[in-house]
């Protein structure tokens, strides 16, 4: 999944990468969330050319297997949801058979996501896979990141995929040179351990907010807290449901709230030996580095930041339900559990994040003032 400006290929390109992204490596049979199964698979043109290609048993099958609507190449996933060429062991056939080399890009490059803007491309891992989470939540670290000196990439056109995008106004261009800057002012500010992680999210909003230079609506009463609730599980109502998983957690989290004070709930959750507020900041952290500098394309960087302060909420309600569930604990797998359960609904949609960010920007209930009060 990528986001692409074209770069001014006489410059020195950077690679800029999250400093746990060397550390990963996918686990194959031993996931037990496979991303082989319950997805559909994506082929791209080269691949697909190239399996077309392929003679004998194994290039029947490939055929077999492929299916092409709209222009578009896909797997025909099996009845139980698992990718043709999964085998009984969680290994891949197309691997096996063809060697790493032959896998189409969609499996080449989950968990990783690329952003590139000016003469940067930024590489992350998405928590949808549960071995990245695992990565992510065990480091009580801060997270950090990494810039790595590409002067021979030579990337070629096709790498772009939207090359008509530019800066959304010429006039921004001073805006787009400073972006990194504030988002690194806005990583800082989350990761400022000297404040509870509710007065972080306070200052972080804010800041992103005055860099937005949003006017403030007059002064209204804030809502209860349960109807910011119902806001969330509405707004996330109205997306495609593509995960079984995620439409049980939703509706377990919508019928605890039923028969439990949101408030009550919350407050003991937090006052919890099991409340870590490093795992939330690692939250934050993820969403900022992901989604922050796709303002460079429209300037909407207070978006970007409702964006991850929604997420929060979201995967915070998840770990409420979670933890009373559990009979009051909540641990390491529960963590990676929801986060997973919430990005692989979420983030591997670009219509499903468009859709959000357009709520999440006109809708009153996330408006800077009413998100902080949801905190």
């Amino acid at each position: 999944m990528n986001i692409s400006k074209k770069a001014n290929k006489d410059k020195q390109m950077i690679l800029r990468v999250p400093s746990y992204y060397k550390t990963f490596q996918c686990i194959a049979d031993k996931c037990e969330h496979s991303c082989c199964i319950g997805w559909e698979i994506d082929i791209d043109e080269d691949s697909y050319d190239y399996y077309m290609g392929i003679e004998g048993a194994f290039g029947e099958r490939l055929k077999e297997q492929t299916v092409t609507g709209d222009g578009e190449h896909s797997f025909v996933l099996r009845k139980n949801g698992w990718c043709p060429f999964l085998d009984q062991n969680k290994l891949c056939d197309i691997y096996s058979e063809l060697g790493e080399e032959a896998l189409c890009e969609v499996c080449t490059e989950y968990p990783r996501f690329v952003v590139e803007y000016g003469d940067v491309r930024e590489k992350s891992l998405s928590v949808s896979c549960e071995e990245v989470g695992r990565i992510i939540f065990s480091d009580e670290g801060k997270m950090s990141y990494e810039d790595i000196e590409l002067p021979d990439l030579g990337i070629e056109d096709e790498f772009y995929e939207d090359e008509e995008e530019e800066p959304f106004e010429e006039d921004m261009e001073e805006f787009c040179s400073h972006l990194e800057e504030y988002r690194t002012q806005a990583v800082a500010i989350l990761q400022n351990r000297e404040k509870s992680i509710d007065d972080r999210i306070r200052e972080y909003l804010k800041f992103c907010e005055k860099l937005q230079n949003v006017v403030e609506n007059p002064e209204e009463e804030l809502w209860e807290p349960i109807e910011y609730f119902h806001v969330r599980m509405e707004t996330f109502d109205e997306l495609e449901n593509v995960n079984e998983e995620w439409m049980e957690v939703k509706q377990r989290v919508r019928d605890f709230f039923e028969t439990h004070s949101y408030t009550e709930a919350l407050e003991e959750y937090k006052k919890s030996g099991d409340y870590n507020e490093i795992w939330y900041e690692h939250i934050l952290v993820y969403f900022t580095y992901r989604y922050f500098m796709r303002a460079w394309y429209d300037g909407n960087v207070l978006a970007k930041a409702q964006f991850a302060i929604v997420g929060f909420l979201v995967i915070r309600d998840m770990d409420i339900v979670r933890y009373f569930a559990n009979g009051k604990s909540f641990k390491l797998d529960d963590r990676i559990a929801n986060a997973r359960i919430f990005s692989r609904e979420v983030e591997h949609s670009e219509e499903t994040l468009e859709i959000l960010e357009d709520d999440i920007s006109f809708d009153e209930a996330f408006h800077v003032k009413h998100l902080l009060g949801q905190i």
